[in-house]
């Protein structure tokens, strides 16, 4: 189904007789992508200055404001860890050269940009949270009702999916390619409905707890059952969906169709693998709950 709609709505690429993609330099290709020698663009120092911000925000909240609140006695050195380690893959993803390929050249490069956002960063921000900032945060009214509309499993599992499926439909895609401030909203959207799906799985929060081992394994396996017709499709198809990457410059010798079915494997092995590991994780301890009472719960684990 997923196949149809994605070659309903796509632009076939202009193709010379033969089925030859036109390589011309002054083509759209050239024009949107630049050509692939020009590195000067190729960092992004302003991530950087995001990066700092965010930083500054996070040592204030668990230092000064924190004491002055009386609200825990003291910063937790892994919850630090974790939020700096979060940093450093939205740096790695968004500051790097990574972020230039996946917006001029590489389909699959894009794609591992969203597992490091979605699958690698969100579920380090959440660990990075300390709860007693969460229960701070839902004294005011407004911001309970709202976080916890938003971190309902069924709200999350549904949000995270079809947003993520919403994306890669290549009227939206090929946008998110040829601006870059649209490039910008789709990685905060993406991610916050990525911190919405981790939260029933690693929440902090006792007021906004995570779901039980058991209810996570089925939480999950539903997860990876509703991202199959995003990936498969990308990786069986025959046909190129994106007319963006077919008449980019030539990058590593990556041919266009090749370039897509490797996307769709960083989407499947990536997140999947991650995934998994969760899953498996909740299994297992759901099972020693069900043998042992005295297991911590899944909040304070």
């Amino acid at each position: 189904m997923m196949v149809a709609v994605l070659q309903a709505v796509r632009r076939g690429p202009r193709r010379r007789r033969g089925g030859r993609v036109r390589d011309d330099p002054m083509t759209l290709g050239v024009l949107a992508h630049g050509m692939p020698g020009t590195t000067l663009r190729w960092w992004y120092p302003e991530v950087w200055a995001v990066v700092l911000a965010f930083c500054t925000i996070y040592f204030y909240l668990v230092g000064p404001f924190r004491e002055r609140h009386g609200l825990a006695p003291r910063m937790e050195l892994p919850e630090t860890l974790y939020f700096l380690a979060a940093m450093l893959v939205m740096f790695v993803s968004e500051g790097t050269p990574i972020h230039h390929v996946s917006e001029k050249f590489l389909f699959s490069m894009h794609m591992t940009q969203h597992v490091l956002l979605t699958m690698v960063m969100a579920p380090l921000l959440i660990r990075g949270t300390p709860g007693w900032l969460v229960s701070y945060g839902l004294r005011f009214p407004w911001l309970r009702k709202t976080l916890t509309f938003l971190t309902r499993p069924v709200i999350a599992l549904v949000a995270f999916n079809a947003v993520n499926a919403a994306w890669h439909l290549p009227y939206f895609y090929q946008a998110v390619l040829l601006h870059h401030w649209f490039h910008i909203v789709q990685h905060v959207v993406l991610v916050i409905t990525a911190l919405m799906m981790w939260w029933p799985i690693l929440s902090p929060s006792r007021e906004l707890p995570r779901l039980p081992y058991g209810a996570q394994t089925v939480y999950i396996f539903l997860l990876l059952l509703l991202q199959l017709p995003v990936f498969a499709p990308i990786i069986f198809s025959e046909s190129l969906f994106y007319e963006f990457y077919v008449e980019a410059p030539d990058l590593w010798g990556l041919e266009p169709l090749a370039d897509q079915q490797l996307a769709g494997a960083v989407m499947q092995l990536g997140g999947m693998a991650i995934m998994v590991y969760f899953m498996g994780r909740a299994f297992f301890r759901w099972a020693k709950e069900e043998t042992s009472p005295r297991l911590r719960s899944p909040e304070r684990a």
